[in-house]
Formats: structure tokens, sequence, C-alpha cells
């Protein structure tokens, strides 16, 4: 039985069992009682005047423990139907039940604290839960106590800095937002910096990034830029920021700043970049405690970072601010927030409900609100998501197959969680596989032993994975393959080893990022070369040029030598499978990348043909070539960048 909406009965048993979960769904939508409509729904303000009179009494009368539905039932003398829809604040009820659930904990209603609330807004706020940030206003979010707490009381503390880290979609920024708003109600200034926001120029250079840095800061606190009086080339870029900041932002502004730095983990694609800003940060923080005159100024900088659990930062521990200030890493939910949200979605379950969930995804805060939302608006039953959870068309399918994709651009990682879903019992990995593993939130790890994090990644990559591992998917089609290589990396390699393989991570950052733009998909990398997919000739062309010229612009201020990279790109008859791909056409690619020009492009008749019509520029025929173990010759072209 569905323990929000009973499905009609069924006489027919082999029927029943036949249906699809289509048409379970109409039956269930279409014998759906009409629900009667009421009044008025509880403010912002009357929800936490309610909210904090409640945790009270919970205190003061209940051992600190929160009350359950049966208890407020008994108290207030209302319905538990009524009561979750007076919580939740998403169907409006009658003033005369919001007057009782008041004076139960000694409260008055008042005119503030009810209003009365329109349909399209109310779709609204259901659909916007799902999506990034919670709104600060938004009955749905769940707080962890005793983390709140902590970040308000640590953001007023001087120079404060204060790091929130968890795998994506666990509600940092939802977090990050209340902390800023209980800043606010401090008279503290606020600045949101998302690095999303900043395009692959602004990190071409430090000096490039730190004066974007500044000016963004700058115009959000509403002052005057001033970067050209403060900015000499001869002091240094850390220097030049730090003065400005010291000197001019915080002298500005007589109240504190808290700077939230969101979507940290784009700064750490540049490797050169990410250690001269983080350790930027790490001395600022420091500077609040030399007892100068100059710890004054920067103790009215607060500092809140917000970045996904860092897997692949190749910083020294000892320059990262990673290990510095009051971090804060958000924990999965646990039972007694599940049961409260789920009272907040006006379902009436019972802790039977709640655990049947939770043993198939946990405690995971975006699997938990994604069900919960579905399962309200009465589109699929808790039955019917236990059956469908892993499906292909579930409503965890988007949130999976990112995962799987994921896992396939590092084979290793794929072929670790695969021993770890298979076995019934915990497994010892590899320590940073099993750090990687969890820091994506996959698995959980406990005295070295390695557990899925919930049931439901144990049957959906059991499955999947165990696919990827014995080639079981593949196909011949069509495909488009670029190659790249940086031709002279074993030179500099040799000359300079760590500024090398620093300088080629970095290239390969850029080079995925705009592959993704294109609809590129990395599917190998082995030295200095990558190999990547592209559904479309035209999109590999587009990308090829859009890399050396981003790759040119990188470096131009760079004194010392640069890797340059040379690409091929060829259209044929390619054979997949989920974890590799194989087929003459690679190995032509690869020819046609070694005949390619120190920084240029090369491509087959066949791409030329596919491009033609598209190109800006004709390209250079430059003739036939007859490469071993290709039984055709290959007639080539060099395009212009």
């Amino acid at each position: 039985m569905k323990p929000n909406t009973p499905f009609v009965p069924i006489e027919n048993k082999t029927t029943q069992e036949t249906m699809t979960w289509e048409d379970k769904k109409l039956v269930s939508t279409e014998n759906r009682s009409p629900k009667r409509k009421r009044g008025v729904i509880l403010t912002v303000q009357g929800w936490k005047r309610l909210q904090a009179a409640k945790r009270e009494s919970e205190i003061q009368e209940n051992s600190g423990n929160h009350y359950t539905l049966e208890d407020l039932r008994d108290r207030t003398a209302l319905s538990i139907n009524t009561l979750t829809r007076i919580q939740r604040r998403q169907t409006p009820v009658d003033r005369h039940s919001l007057e009782s659930f008041f004076s139960a904990f000694q409260l008055t209603l008042n005119p503030n604290d009810y209003t009365k609330l329109e349909q399209a807004h109310l779709e609204s706020q259901q659909r916007v839960t799902l999506k990034g940030q919670v709104p600060l206003n938004s009955p749905f979010y769940v707080e962890r106590p005793p983390i709140e707490r902590l970040g308000y009381e640590s953001i007023v503390h001087p120079g404060a800095l204060i790091r929130i880290k968890a795998p994506k979609q666990m509600g940092k920024t939802s977090l990050m937002a209340k902390i800023l708003a209980h800043a606010r109600t401090k008279g503290y200034k606020t600045v949101t910096l998302s690095f999303q926001l900043a395009d692959s120029t602004v990190f071409s250079n430090l000096t490039r990034f730190l004066q974007w840095f500044c000016a963004i800061v700058t115009r959000s606190l509403g002052v005057p830029n001033q970067l050209a009086e403060y900015w000499d080339d001869i002091f240094g870029s850390n220097y030049n920021c730090t003065d400005y900041f010291e000197n001019y932002l915080l002298a500005a502004i007589d109240t504190p700043i808290v700077l939230a730095l969101d979507e940290v983990d784009v700064v750490f694609n540049y490797p050169e970049i990410a250690t001269d800003f983080f350790g930027l940060l790490r001395a600022w923080y420091e500077k609040t405690k030399y007892g100068d005159d100059s710890s004054d100024i920067w103790q009215n900088l607060r500092l809140l970072v917000v970045h996904s659990t860092e897997v692949y930062i190749p910083l020294n521990i000892n320059q990262s601010p990673f290990n510095v200030g009051f971090s804060i890493e958000l924990p999965d939910f646990t039972r007694e927030q599940v049961q409260d949200l789920a009272t907040r979605y006006e379902l009436n379950w019972t802790t039977e409900y709640v655990e049947q969930l939770m043993a198939l995804i946990g405690g995971n805060p975006y699997l938990v609100q994604l069900a919960l939302h579905h399962i309200s608006r009465e589109e699929i039953t808790l039955e019917q998501l236990l059956e469908t959870a892993v499906a292909e068309d579930g409503i965890y399918s988007n949130y999976l197959r990112r995962q799987l994709w994921n896992l396939k651009q590092y084979p290793e990682l794929a072929s670790a969680l695969i021993r770890v879903v298979r076995s019934e019992s915990p497994v010892e990995l590899e320590p940073l596989q099993a750090f990687k593993l969890q820091s994506m939130g996959l698995v959980r790890v406990q005295n070295q032993q390695v557990m899925p994090g919930c049931m439901l990644y144990r049957q959906y990559f059991s499955d999947r994975l165990s696919r990827l591992q014995l080639n079981l998917i593949q196909e011949s089609r069509l495909a488009t393959i670029l190659f790249t290589d940086a031709v002279n990396f074993e030179d500099n390699l040799k000359a300079d080893p760590e500024r090398t393989q620093a300088q080629l991570y970095q290239d390969f950052q850029l080079i995925t990022q705009l592959a993704q733009q294109f609809e590129g998909q990395i599917l190998k990398s082995f030295g200095a070369r990558l190999l990547i997919y592209f559904p479309s000739a035209l999109n590999a062309v587009n990308c090829a040029q859009e890399i050396l010229l981003a790759l040119k612009q990188s470096t131009e201020l760079i004194a010392e030598s640069v890797l340059t990279h040379s690409i091929g790109i060829h259209l044929g008859e390619i054979i997949f499978s989920c974890s590799d791909i194989i087929g003459t056409g690679i190995k032509v690619a690869e020819c046609l990348q070694s005949e390619a020009p120190s920084g240029g492009i090369c491509i087959s008749q066949a791409v030329y043909e596919a491009v033609k019509n598209h190109l800006s520029l004709q390209p250079i025929n430059l003739g036939q070539r007859q490469f071993e173990g290709i039984e055709e010759p290959i007639s080539l072209y060099q395009l212009e960048v």
C-alpha cells in the first residue's frame, strides 16, 4: 500500500502485474480525490516564530528531543494531515488551525504571520528545491545540527575562514546562503563570487586572474574601481592584490566584509594559479594574527570557501587554505531529518516507510529530496520507486548516468568500484582510489574498509560497470576522432620535469573544458596525448581551432618554454564499447597528428568533405600519404588557426 495515496484495487491479478508504471500512475491520478481548498499559509516570519517557540518547548519540556507528529497532535488537537500542511507551508489551511497551533506554544497569531499563496508560486517553489541552492525561505531546507549554529558562530569571529566541503549536490551552497544571511543580520557586507562565471581567458595567467578577482569584489561592494592606482607590476600580483584589499577595499568599508567563494573547484583546474591564489588566502588569514596595525584591518575580512570534496588538487598541503580555518563537512541526512522532511512534503509516513527509502538511497540530500518531491506530487509511489530506481527512465536516471560518465573517464576508479559493489562485505582498496571514490560520494570508508554508499549504487553500478569491464556493449559507427599531442613534451620534461608536468596538467584541463563545450568526450589519455570523440566533424574542427587559440593566448605572457600541441582529426568507422574504442580510424587520426605542423591541425579527406562549406579559410591541400598499417592512401589538409 502506498504511504501517501493508495491505488484503486485491481481485481485481475494478471492485469495488475502486467500494467506499466505509466498505466499505474494514470489509474492513481484518475482516482485521486480532490483536495479541500483552504485559506492561508504561514509567512516566513510566522514560520520562524513557530519553529523557535516549538524548539524552545522541546528543549525545556521534551529533553531536547523533537516532537513527533503524534506529540503535536495531542498538544494542538489538530489532525496529523493538518499539522503537516501547516509545517510544509505549501497547502493553505484555515486560519483557526494556525491559531490552535500557535496557542499550543503560548503564541498569538498576528496578521503578519500568515498570507495567501498563489498556485503558480506554489509550483515554482516546488521546482526550485530540486536545482541548486534551496531558497532561504523554503520549508524544504533541512538543518543538520550543529552545523548551522557553528557556521553562524564562526562567521562573527574576526578574520574567520570557513571551509564548506562535501561531494556535489549535498547542500553546500544552501548552507553558504544561510551563513551569509546571518552575517547580514549583524550588519556585515557580503560578497558572493562564483568562479563558474569566469571565462577561460580569466585563467590565462595569475595577474589577469587576480585583477578579475579584485574587480568583481570591488563592483559587488559598490565602490569605484581603483586597480590602476594600486597595481604596480614591479611588486608582483600577490602583493598588488593584497595591497588593494588592505589599503583600499577593507579601508573603504567600515563594517566587516564576508567574502564567499563558491565553485572553487574551477580554480583547481589551473594548478599554477591555484597554488598562488590559495596561498594568498592563507596568508590573509594568517595576517589577522600578527597583532600589528594591519591585523585589525584584516580581521574585518571573513572568508567563506565552498568546494566539492577535493580529489585532484595538485597543491602542497602547507600552501593550501584547506588546512586552516574552520572546516564544515556536510553529512547525509539522518532518519529523523528524512522523517521531518517527509512531513514537510505532506507525506504521513511511518518509520517503516522512511527506512525503506533510506535502505535504497541512504541519506543523500539530493536523492532524498528528489524522491519525496515526486512521491508528494503523486507522480510515483514508494513501491514503484523501489522497483524502478535503477531503470533508464527512473527518477534517478540522469544523476546515475552522470556518475557513470565520470567513472568512464577514469577506468581505474571504475574497476575499483566494481570490486566494491560486487562484494557482499567491505573490501580494502588502494588508499588513493578509496579517497577518490569517497570524494565522489559513491562509497563509505570505515577503518580502511570500503563499501557502497547506498544500495542504489550497488544495484546500478554492479550492472553497468560489469558491462563496461566485459565489453558487452559494442557497436560500430561513423565517428569523428581528434588526436592531440604535446610535441615538445619530452624535451621540456628533461629540462624542467616539475614545471612541464604542471603545465601539461593545466593544458589537459583547458582542452577537456573546451571539448565538453563542443560535445566532445575524452576517451583516452596517454603520456602527453589525448584521444577525443565528437558526434560531428564540424564540432571537432571548431573545437580544435578553439583549443590551439586558447593555448596560445594562455602562454603569451609566459617567458619560459611552453608546450606546443598539434592535432589530427579523422572521420571514419570506429568500434565503440563502454570501456574502449578501437579501429583503424584511431590509427589514422594518430597519423594525421604526426603530419600536422607544430601548433597546427591536419584533417583527412573525409573531415574536409564534411566541413568545407563551413570553413572561413580554405585549408592547404598536402596531397596523399601512405601510412603503415593503413591499406588505402589518405588525403591530407592543413587548417589555419
